[in-house]
């Protein structure tokens, strides 16, 4: 696998394509986009790099996360991974 691509750019801020995620949304319905900024996030409803989303009860919600690409996973995302690590039904 070529890695270098993957950890070639000097940010880690990466948008979903659009049309992507509206497949993935007809699906799953959305509601929470808890890991965005003002330009990229795909809800109504987000939370920015400052407001720190992975503190943030998600409850009642469909969320959806885009991950940072990049060399290191910040330390918050252990916290995210965590609640994903069990199953969880989705609607």
């Amino acid at each position: 696998m070529n890695t270098d691509v993957m950890f070639s750019s000097k940010t880690d801020d990466w948008a979903t394509p659009q049309d992507f995620f509206d497949e993935l949304n007809r699906e799953f319905g959305f509601t929470l986009d808890p890991c965005a900024d003002h330009v990229n996030h795909k809800c109504a409803t987000y939370y920015t790099k400052e407001q720190d989303g992975l503190v943030h009860d998600w409850g009642g919600n469909e969320y959806f996360v885009t991950l940072p690409m990049g060399k290191r996973l910040p330390s918050g995302f252990r916290n995210l991974l965590r609640r994903v690590a069990s199953p969880i039904p989705l609607s």
